[in-house]
Parts: structure tokens; sequence; C-alpha cells
């Protein structure tokens, strides 16, 4: 059974999607990404905003003490574009955004 490392240079669905095994390994990422607390939480607040800012989105969840500190809004964030849930976008070369995903609407289904 293969492990994330056989995975770790895919960047898009369609690249998961030639083996099944590649197809059961997103689909558990996904499944681990949006049942999380936390990464539900961000979800929301992307999902709700369309498209925020790292700065805006970082103070709702230190003001709703959803995350404590950077390192894990980093670790979260990360796992929600690597289960392609959001996707960071640069503005203006310097301005990081987050967007939700088509697959990251699923939050609107969950409660």
């Amino acid at each position: 059974m293969p492990d994330e490392f056989d995975f770790k240079n895919y960047k898009t669905i369609e690249e998961f999607s030639k083996s099944v095994e590649g197809t059961k390994y997103l689909h558990d990422r996904y499944l681990k990404a949006v049942n999380h607390p936390i990464r539900r939480e961000i979800l929301n607040i992307v999902n709700k905003a369309n498209r925020i800012s790292k700065n805006d989105l970082l103070k709702i969840l230190f003001d709703d003490n959803i995350v404590k500190d950077e390192l894990v809004f980093n670790y979260n964030i990360d796992y929600l574009i690597k289960a392609f849930c959001i996707q960071s976008i640069l503005v203006d070369g310097n301005e990081l955004y987050y967007e939700i995903t088509q697959s990251g609407k699923v939050v609107e289904y969950l409660k």
C-alpha cells in the first residue's frame, strides 16, 4: 500500500485520479481535512468570505480562540490546501489570500 511519500509530488486531483491508491489517499486526506474541528472552522470562515487575506483570517482565528499560534494555523491551512479544499492566491505580488474551492464548499452541508 502506498504512503504519503508516494504522492508528495502530485499537484492536481487528476494526478491522484490516475490510480485507485491515489484516489483512496486523496479521499482519506479530504475526509481528515473536513472533519477536523480547526480545519472545519477555517473552511467556514473562508467559505463565508469566499476570499480572505491571511492576516484577516489569522485575526479571526486568534480572536475566537480557534488557534493559539501561527504554527498551528500553518499546519492546518497547508492540510486544507493539500486536500484541495482551499487555494492560496498571491495578490499584487505580496499579499496572500485564501479562497474556497468547490471541494471545500462541502462545509455548507456539514453541521
